[in-house]
């Protein structure tokens, strides 16, 4: 959610925000995420937990692009840097992104074919449960949608992702060579591609992403703030 700084209190380290829905939330100095110390009527992006403001990132409403030499280019610069640390600050942003490439490079968005006619069709409901790997690039870009847009959902959404992305290339892939005859399952495991490899670089790196996703929401993986 956007908002702007009410006030911040140094001998406190608490501060307040009035967000765009008109409600004012509590914060205190370690909510800060930005380089600089918050001032009043600094426009901010925030997350809501509760009545009080967390991951806080001052937003600049504008910049100078480079000119040349000087003062201009270091405010560019700058500007420049606070981009990069405002996305630093969401990484799981940048994990669902990994998510969705993993997803390209394996394949997964041509399963959905498999899920009635088409060449495929023949697999029945065993190309219905391979059809799901589709959905694992699509949780990956609502997560990214719900976290630019601090949903309310979001800290929740991250598990389901994570655990889609994390678990989906081996579970799905398995269960469905489960219900192949087993001729037909052993050439389909031997041909590759987003059946076949459950284990094929794009699937392991879909997984790593799904990995970093819930390691991140819980905490243990983080990202510097700035660089």
């Amino acid at each position: 959610m956007k908002g702007k700084v009410l006030g911040f209190d140094p001998s406190s380290g608490t501060g307040a925000i009035t967000g765009d829905d008109g409600n004012r939330y509590n914060f205190a100095a370690a909510d800060n995420k930005s380089p600089t110390a918050l001032k009043p009527n600094d426009t901010v992006d925030f997350e809501i937990e509760g009545n009080a403001a967390r991951n806080i990132y001052a937003v600049k409403t504008g910049f100078s692009m480079p000119t040349g030499g000087g003062a201009s280019t270091g405010a560019a610069a700058g500007a420049g840097g606070d981009y990069v640390a405002m996305i630093l600050a969401k990484p799981n942003v940048i994990w669902a992104a990994v998510v969705i490439l993993g997803s390209l490079i394996a394949g997964y968005l041509s399963t959905l074919q498999l899920m009635g006619g088409g060449p495929m069709g023949m697999l029945g409901a065993a190309g219905f449960v391979y059809s799901l790997l589709f959905f694992i690039p699509v949780v990956a870009a609502v997560l990214i949608f719900f976290e630019f847009t601090n949903h309310a959902l979001t800290p929740m959404f991250r598990l389901v992702a994570g655990g889609v992305a994390a678990a989906g290339p081996i579970v799905i892939p398995l269960i469905g060579n489960m219900m192949l005859p087993r001729m037909m399952s052993m050439a389909m495991e031997m041909g590759g591609g987003p059946i076949g490899a459950m284990l094929s670089p794009g699937s392991i790196i879909t997984i790593a992403g799904g990995v970093l996703i819930i390691l991140t929401h819980l905490g243990i993986v983080k990202l510097p703030t700035k660089l």
